[in-house]
């Protein structure tokens, strides 16, 4: 349990500046700080695209590290099955990357366990690795596996543990297609009885020889929202896929989170006119419903903002959260459901002076939201935070820690045991070194 809690922020304020430090650039920003406790993270070396989520009563931590190769032997993906074509350079590189997880329970980390290692692991700041608890028991563990083409054509492929991580069997891509294109950005939860997953997949898109950082894509074809799902003790997912929206953003993460009746995805539409506002589907029983547009932004983009929304629900109360370019200096917003995401609440503003976005949400027992994002004090970034009240009032804007504003410091990911909000970030070092931090404020 965080010993330091926001509603006793006045008694702490001394203490910030030698609390920051790990993901410091300058002096402490002018806001509010909240003082959140560092927790010694296990990743080591280069690591960076951190996830944590809630696990009972600790949590797992999944992050990439980028290491140097001792072989050629090194250089295949750990999970790579026997049929698949070889993708290995003739030479080694100079890094490779290997996928990592742990989990924290009382008081201490587990072991690291590498879920898969080579340089077809494809290593993104925006594309990471998901981790999930099945309603059997195992984790299941998705990532994205590079085509021999190379460039932003990838599988999002499931492995399976039985055994709390000891040991790992991969079983297959989520899509149920076999071409050379972008399958990402997954989204994950569990409950009645299986695993839903949902991802962006590009196989209506025309590929091309390579794809820049931006994710860029020069394709004919549209990005689609897809859902598949593994049933408990599955040796494979379960197909087929199913198509749930035939036009969205091309590269903006999803989110999903399991409501009184089943999942709830959220991700980054688009139209023909290029607006890119917000969207959700959910499970109504016996199928998905129709995607319906959240918030109206109308913002229009030519381009992928790299910046998708984040849900969180329990039971018929659903928040969501997002950020948008329309207006001009940016804006993170929230909606709040209390029939499952059927209806939503009016826009509620949450930050409107310009920020960078790449929004984090959690709902909490009283039925306040916690949310997170990342904001800019003049030329520096930090992790922000306010609460939401379930009447849309808002609390302070809290600092919780400086970050990078480059886009290698990745998303703000967050979960929540107890009173206590854990997250974690990337953080940069000396040269092109990254760290992922992990810290815990109580609420």
């Amino acid at each position: 349990m965080c010993v330091l809690n926001l509603r006793a922020i006045s008694t702490l304020a001394l203490l910030v500046s030698s609390l920051l430090n790990s993901c410091a650039l300058a002096s402490p920003p002018p806001f509010v700080s909240s003082v959140p406790t560092e927790i010694t993270s296990p990743a080591s070396g280069d690591s960076f695209a951190p996830r944590i989520v809630a696990d009972g009563d600790g949590l797992i931590l999944s992050w990439i590290e980028a290491i140097a190769p001792s072989s050629a032997s090194d250089v295949p993906a750990t999970h790579a099955p026997a049929s698949a074509p070889p993708s290995a350079p003739a030479a080694v590189p100079a890094k490779t990357h290997r996928l990592c997880l742990a989990r924290f329970s009382a008081g201490a980390w587990s072991a690291v366990s590498v879920i898969a290692s080579g340089n077809d692991l494809f290593a993104n700041w925006a594309d990471t690795p998901t981790v999930v608890r099945s309603t059997d028991g195992s984790l299941l563990v998705t990532w994205l596996r590079q085509g021999a083409a190379g460039g932003y054509v990838y599988d999002a492929v499931v492995s399976r543990s039985d055994d709390d991580g000891a040991s790992w069997k991969l079983l297959g891509p989520l899509h149920d297609d076999a071409k050379a294109a972008e399958h990402g950005f997954v989204s994950a939860d569990s409950a009645n009885g299986a695993t839903a997953f949902c991802w962006l997949d590009g196989r209506a898109m025309a590929t091309s020889d390579a794809h820049a950082d931006d994710h860029d894509h020069g394709g004919g074809g549209d990005m689609t929202l897809r859902a598949a799902r593994v049933a408990p003790n599955s040796a494979r997912v379960s197909p087929p896929s199913e198509i749930l929206d035939e036009r969205t953003c091309e590269c903006c993460p999803t989110d999903l989170a399991i409501g009184k009746n089943g999942p709830i995805i959220v991700y980054r539409d688009r139209r023909e006119d290029g607006t890119r506002d917000i969207s959700l589907v959910r499970w109504l029983g016996e199928g998905w419903s129709q995607p319906q547009s959240i918030g109206n932004d109308r913002w229009m983009l030519n381009g992928c903002p790299v910046n998708g929304p984040s849900i969180s629900a329990a039971q018929n109360t659903v928040v969501v959260a997002w950020w948008t370019g329309e207006p001009d200096e940016g804006a993170v917003r929230a909606v709040r459901s209390t029939d499952g995401g059927a209806t939503f609440s009016p826009v509620i503003d949450i930050d409107t002076n310009g920020s960078i976005g790449r929004v984090e949400t959690l709902l909490l027992p009283s039925g306040d939201a916690i949310i997170l994002w990342y904001d800019l004090v003049g030329k520096d970034g930090i992790i922000a935070m306010k609460r939401l009240a379930p009447d849309g009032t808002l609390g302070a804007l809290h600092t919780l820690a400086k970050v990078s504003v480059e886009r290698s410091s990745g998303f703000p990911r967050a979960a929540l045991v107890g009173s206590d909000v854990w997250f974690t970030c990337t953080a940069r070092g000396n040269g092109s070194i990254r760290s992922v931090k992990v810290f815990c404020v109580s609420v």
